[in-house]
């Protein structure tokens, strides 16, 4: 798989957005600003979120894990978003409910096979609430980077 870029940098702080197209276009733009994602790609995430929507309800701390299609991407890379304020996003396994979510785990992946792997790995981390917890409420973005690559590269 080719290498993956993550890096403190591409971990951020959200407090102003106030839906899922808001979130997901202040990740998209900010992989789109960094060269990493073409600019067709903010359009692709938020077209692919209302059809195959990403929220995941885990019973504690909701994540979402928004992707789309490889020709979107210039170089493989993962943007996290943490929510000070949860927004609503249709949940994965039922697109007619709503659920908060709290963790944006964005992915632009420049393999296709890459995608299923990247989503197990972020389903064991996110079945792990403890360490979800310690991402969400860490003010240190050593100690999120840290736990997030020690979990998915």
């Amino acid at each position: 798989m080719s290498e993956i870029k993550f890096n403190k940098s591409l971990i951020l702080k959200l407090n102003k957005e106030k839906n899922n197209t808001e979130v997901l276009s202040t990740l998209a733009e900010y992989l789109c600003k960094h060269g990493l994602v073409k600019d067709t790609y903010k359009n692709a995430i938020l077209s692919r979120e209302e059809e195959y929507p990403t929220g995941l309800f885990t019973g504690n701390i909701n994540i979402a894990i928004p992707h789309t299609d490889i020709q979107h991407v210039n170089q493989a890379a993962i943007c996290v978003g943490i929510l000070e304020n949860p927004v609503k996003f249709h949940a994965m396994d039922n697109p007619g409910k709503k659920i908060d979510v709290s963790l944006i785990i964005m992915l632009a992946l420049t393999e296709v096979h890459g995608h299923v792997n990247m989503l197990q790995k972020v389903i064991e981390l996110i079945q792990n609430q403890k360490l979800v917890k310690e991402i969400i409420q860490s003010n240190n973005s050593k100690t999120i980077y840290k736990v997030i690559k020690e979990q998915l590269l």
